[in-house]
């Protein structure tokens, strides 16, 4: 099961079929495991203490619907907010993809807080059940260094366009106004995103691009992704590739890019089992050596049915000395206390279920 994404994500996921619907649909995930993570010393770095816990890897609540306006002309609106499965906790309300638009021959425009083309094209790539939990690649390309850069966050304050589907090809554009107080020291300025699509049979390719403005004091730096991706499914699996480089920092001569690769696959076992596997490599920010990182999962999941699946994983990143890689976020599995040259790892086992 892949990660829900709203309907400019990627091209095919906003079906017809989903527009048919006349009502409100109340729509989610639970997932929880229980995790052994920890963080080893791999050079003069303090030994992050293994420790158990159970996590919600990104367990969410939704509300989407559809109004036929006429003419081939509809209304879409989706609510969408994160849950806590793991203690107590609210329902994170409209913290992840939320927008209202309109749909019909023209393609699709929404508003709202919205996933945009890099994010969406990680998540369409990686293997793990909801593109979450400790085995997800975003690790590594979400990162500079092991620093969010800010290109995989979801985009506020936003306005998007997606074509429609030409022969497998499709297209979106997205604006970000950022910060809606502009007059503060530290804001994220504006978003601009721009993904590409095609999709014939068992092949998927996609390109992203991602420019973040984050302006602080009276710097202007800003984040730029190139990311191109694509999956095969071969009857009996299918494998994924990734590629990804940001740079953190165009607003001086400083050269801040780094590259990330990727690859995974999933292996059918029987009728109801998969083996997924990965393996990821960030290399150095620039010139600065030993800013690079390694990321390396291996696990079982199995469908108890179309909705429930159990699954057992185990990752680890290996940081080189100044690096800092973590899982990806506290949302999907992150191991609090780690520095420059901790090398984070981890089990995880548990259920997840769609409604």
């Amino acid at each position: 099961m892949q990660k829900k994404l709203i309907a400019l994500a990627v091209a095919g996921l906003a079906s017809t079929a989903a527009f048919a619907q006349t009502n409100v649909t109340v729509y989610g995930v639970m997932d929880a495991t229980f995790d052994y993570v920890g963080a080893s010393q791999s050079t003069a770095a303090t030994k992050v203490k293994n420790d158990a816990r159970v996590s919600a890897n990104s367990s969410y609540l939704g509300f989407k619907g559809v109004e036929d306006l006429g003419n081939g002309l509809k209304a879409v609106f989706q609510i969408e907010g994160g849950l806590t499965s793991d203690a107590a906790g609210a329902w994170g309300g409209a913290n992840r993809d939320t927008y209202v638009g309109l749909t019909g021959g023209f393609g699709t425009v929404v508003a709202g807080n919205l996933t945009a083309a890099g994010r969406a094209l990680g998540a369409k790539v990686d293997v793990n059940s909801g593109a979450t939990g400790i085995g997800y690649q975003g690790a590594l390309y979400g990162k500079i260094a092991g620093t969010t850069s800010g290109v995989d966050d979801r985009t506020a304050n936003a306005i998007a366009y997606i074509s429609p589907n030409f022969n497998g090809f499709s297209a979106l554009a997205a604006w970000g106004a950022g910060s809606e107080q502009k007059d503060t020291a530290a804001r994220t300025d504006n978003v601009w995103s721009l993904g590409l699509n095609y999709a014939a049979g068992p092949f998927y390719a996609g390109y992203a691009y991602t420019q973040v403005d984050n302006v602080v004091g009276n710097t202007d730096a800003k984040a730029k992704s190139h990311r191109l991706g694509g999956t095969f499914n071969f009857g009996a699996g299918q494998v994924g590739l990734l590629w990804d480089r940001t740079d953190a920092n165009t607003s001086d001569s400083t050269d801040s890019a780094r590259n990330v690769w990727l690859l995974n696959g999933k292996f059918n076992v029987g009728a109801k089992g998969a083996v997924i596997a990965g393996y990821g490599k960030a290399g150095d920010v620039g010139n600065v050596n030993n800013t690079g990182a390694t990321h390396a999962f291996v696990g079982y999941e199995h469908s108890l049915s179309k909705r429930t699946v159990l699954k057992a994983i185990y990752a680890q990143v290996r940081n080189e000395a100044g690096a800092s890689y973590n899982f990806y976020n506290a949302a999907t599995g992150s191991v609090g206390g780690v520095v420059a040259g901790n090398d984070p790892k981890g089990f995880q086992f548990g259920i997840r279920h769609s409604f």
